[in-house]
C-alpha cells in the first residue's frame, strides 16, 4: 500500500466516476481509499486509452468517468432485474448445499448451504449483471460523447502569468 498514489477523495465516500456513495458502516476509511484508487488507476487507464484513439484530455476524461459510473449504475440494475428469478438459483443451491454438507454436520449443514445458495444467486444475476454494466457503459460512451466536456479549472496555486 505504500507504493499507490495519495488521492484527494475524501475517505468518506466511495468514488466510480460520476459515481459518488457515502462509505457504508462496514467499510474502513483504508478499504474505501482501496476502492478509490482502484477506481480511479481504471478510470485513468481508461483515459489514457481514449487520448490515444484521439480524443483530447478533457473530453477523454469525461467519457472515462461517464464509463464507469453508468456501469456500476447499470450493474446495480441488473442484479435488482435479475433477484426475482435468482432467488430459484440460490434455493437450488441451498438444497444442494445441504446435500453435500451432510456428512460434515453440523456445521456442514449451515456452511455448505450458505455457500451452495451464493454460488447458485451468482449463477443467475452474473449474466444479468453483466449485461446492465454492457449497457450502462454504453450509455456512458454516448453521454460522455454528446455531452460537453467540463472546462480545465485553472490552479490556484499555479504562478499566473503577468
Amino acid at each position: 500500500m505504500a507504493n499507490q498514489p495519495a488521492l484527494d477523495i475524501p475517505d468518506s465516500s466511495i468514488h466510480i466516476g460520476t459515481l459518488q456513495l457515502d462509505r457504508p458502516f462496514f467499510l474502513t476509511p483504508e478499504q474505501t481509499q482501496q476502492i478509490n484508487i482502484a477506481t480511479t488507476g481504471t478510470e485513468a487507464g481508461l483515459a489514457q486509452s481514449l487520448e490515444a484513439a484521439g480524443l483530447d484530455h478533457a473530453r477523454s476524461t469525461s467519457v472515462a468517468k461517464a464509463v464507469l459510473g453508468d456501469a456500476a449504475i447499470g450493474a446495480s440494475v441488473g442484479s435488482v432485474l435479475a433477484s426475482p428469478i435468482a432467488w430459484t438459483g440460490a434455493l437450488v443451491g441451498v438444497v444442494s448445499g445441504a446435500v453435500a454438507g451432510l456428512p460434515f454436520a453440523p456445521i456442514g449443514l449451515v456452511i455448505v448451504p450458505a455457500i451452495g445458495g451464493a454460488i447458485g444467486y451468482a449463477m443467475v444475476a452474473a449474466p444479468f449483471m453483466a449485461l446492465g454494466a454492457g449497457v450502462g457503459a454504453a450509455v456512458g460512451v454516448a453521454d460522455g460523447l454528446i455531452n460537453p466536456a467540463p472546462a480545465i479549472q485553472p490552479d490556484p496555486a499555479a504562478p499566473q502569468p503577468s
